[in-house]
């Protein structure tokens, strides 16, 4: 399972800045669409662009290793297991 760092990602860049950023930052910096970067954010396996990912990896001065995270997906209940 695929999970986009954003929300701690930019709890640390709002840490280092001094101030408190929202998903709005970072749509007028990046220009991707607010409700695009909730999404990120909050589902797993989210299908993101090259582009975007470049563009989220600039605003947060990170690698695409920051900003991604793969996790063994739980295995799946099956009665008598």
């Amino acid at each position: 399972m695929i999970v986009f760092n954003i929300k701690s990602l930019l709890e640390k860049k709002s840490k280092s800045e001094n101030k408190r950023l929202t998903y709005k930052d970072i749509e007028l910096a990046t220009g991707i669409k607010y409700f695009k970067i909730s999404r990120i954010s909050s589902q797993t396996n989210y299908n993101l662009n090259v582009i975007d990912i470049e563009k989220l990896c600039r605003y947060f001065n990170c690698t695409p290793n920051d900003l991604i995270s793969i996790y063994d997906e739980p295995k799946a209940f099956t009665p008598n297991s």
